[in-house]
């Protein structure tokens, strides 16, 4: 099974980024993929293809963030992440807190390399995927996105949210786009 570790959003930013792609892809129709609704997430580890046997043990790895204290953090404005000349995603990053959130990522692949030492942990910084691009999107549909998405965006101020809990999750892929669901939840003090 395909398993990530993952921090949910606040149900209200998950809204706004919601509302956010859906105007993107009416604007822009026939380039964007969404992702499941209500589940935008700072992806923390994405651990691919994981037997059944070790499920638990990456579930069980949650339990080293309990010692963390929660904390807030901001996003930047979203912006294209291009890949091979080509458009990938639409994505936003993280610009503060990042410390707190590198530090609590750091110790759940520690956690997790000690358990199942097998898996490839190498971290990437946490990001939050809104939108992907259709596999044959090409850069001026990449430009139509990104004039579309500054005329749409109000970066005034930046997007504030909490990490307080940590999620292992699930994704099945379907023909229709992945599903997502909670296999286990860790919440911070």
């Amino acid at each position: 099974m395909r398993l990530f570790y993952a921090a949910y959003l606040s149900s209200e930013n998950m809204r706004g980024y919601q509302v956010l792609v859906d105007r993107l892809i009416e604007e822009v129709p026939g380039v964007l993929r969404t992702i499941p609704h209500q589940t935008h997430h700072l992806t923390l580890a994405f651990l691919g293809e994981i037997a059944e046997s070790d499920v638990q043990k990456c579930a069980a790895v949650l339990e080293v963030l309990e010692e963390y204290e929660a904390f807030g953090y901001s996003l930047g404005p979203p912006g294209l992440l291009m890949g091979r000349g080509r458009p990938r995603l639409i994505h936003v990053s993280v610009t503060s807190g990042g410390e707190q959130i590198h530090r609590a990522q750091t110790a759940l692949i520690s956690r997790l390399s000690e358990q199942l030492p097998s898996i490839d942990t190498r971290s990437k910084p946490p990001h939050i995927t809104l939108a992907r691009f259709k596999k044959n999107a090409d850069k001026s549909q990449a430009r139509r996105v990104d004039l579309a998405l500054s005329r749409l965006l109000d970066s005034s101020q930046p997007v504030q949210d909490r990490f307080s809990s940590v999620q292992l999750v699930k994704s099945t892929l379907t023909p229709s786009g992945p599903i997502y669901e909670v296999v286990r939840e860790a919440h911070l003090r």
